[in-house]
């Protein structure tokens, strides 16, 4: 099993979803927490379009209404990271996705700030 771990910025959205959404989420992160970077096509794609990640990736689903995209990454701990996501039903694809990657983006510098500061305080304690 891969850890997987979110966002203050996805439970935000994920508390948003409906709840045919949410179990379309949680099928994916499931499967997510199972196959980890192997996790296929199907259900994984890689985001092209981010100059900071390249490890950048979406778990795709969809219910009768929405098209639901969850941006992710894993980080230097080999860890999943869910950043954030969205529903690209009936919105313009490439601003889509280039507003999901900006926003992945912040978040995950943001994240690895963190990840710095605690490893930081963690050798200060030594």
């Amino acid at each position: 099993m891969w850890n997987v771990e979110s966002s203050d910025e996805y439970d935000a959205w994920f508390l948003t979803l409906d709840e045919e959404s949410k179990e379309a989420v949680l099928q994916r992160v499931l499967l997510l927490r199972q196959y980890g970077p192997n996790l296929p096509r199907l259900y994984s794609d890689v985001l092209h379009g981010s100059k900071k990640l390249s490890n950048l990736k979406e778990l795709r689903n969809k219910t009768q209404k929405h098209l639901l995209r969850v941006a992710y990454y894993f980080d230097s701990a080999r860890k999943a990271f869910l950043l954030t996501g969205g529903d690209k039903k009936g919105k313009n694809q490439d601003k889509f996705y280039k507003d999901l990657i900006a926003e992945s983006e912040l978040i995950v510098e943001k994240y690895e700030k963190e990840l710095e500061n605690e490893r930081r305080n963690q050798n200060d304690g030594k």
